[in-house]
């Protein structure tokens, strides 16, 4: 009578945390992991985050961010929105010689999504776009640029987690965070975000 997560079929979408009614599920934090990346002076640790990381808190503006992430120990910070254009431009390209073809494709960022296919639909697999997320183009670009560095991804989802630890993917982000993880270690540091 004890309940159990079936790896076979769990997508990582995150929705049992929030439906277990006594809070006993919980995601496996990376925020250790990054602590000691950030403590090792030979790293050089960048951040990379979502969009939506502005209204998480409260308007704050990208440069606000970006500053707060050093304070914090990054070695910088960027958004993902060059990720974002280039999984765009990817995916066209991709969907163009799908459509001419005569096939079709479907296509989400979300690493939940993916696995949804790959576990219960199996055979609709080879209808996702191989087109990487922003996530990774983001990371492949950091990592192109400082071919050494540790990238964290920070967003809302941890979904995200399932993502980096996929061995598939090439120059892949190291780790990934929740907002709410790094929400507390700014509340360790004291630091305090102000909508500009």
């Amino acid at each position: 009578r004890r309940a159990f997560i079936d790896y076979n079929k769990c997508i990582s979408c995150g929705n049992c945390t929030v439906a277990c009614p006594f809070s006993a599920i919980s995601d496996v934090s990376m925020i250790t992991d990054v602590i000691e990346a950030i403590r090792d002076e030979t790293q050089e640790v960048y951040a990379c985050f979502a969009p939506s990381i502005e209204g998480q808190f409260g308007g704050v503006s990208v440069g606000e961010m970006i500053r707060a992430l050093q304070y914090l120990g990054f070695t910088d910070a960027m958004e993902v929105s060059l990720g974002a254009d280039a999984t765009a431009y990817y995916e066209a390209q991709e969907a163009k010689e799908v459509a001419r073809e005569g096939s079709h494709m479907t296509t989400s960022c979300c690493p939940a999504f993916y696995n949804m296919v790959a576990k219960h639909y199996p055979m609709l697999l080879d209808k996702v776009s191989h087109t990487v997320s922003p996530m990774v183009a983001t990371a492949r670009w950091i990592k192109k640029q400082h071919p050494d560095a540790v990238v964290v991804f920070i967003g809302p989802c941890i979904a995200k987690k399932s993502e980096t630890l996929d061995l598939n993917i090439k120059d892949n982000a190291d780790y990934a965070m929740t907002f709410g993880e790094i929400r507390a270690m700014m509340r360790a540091k004291g630091v305090e975000l102000e909508p500009e």
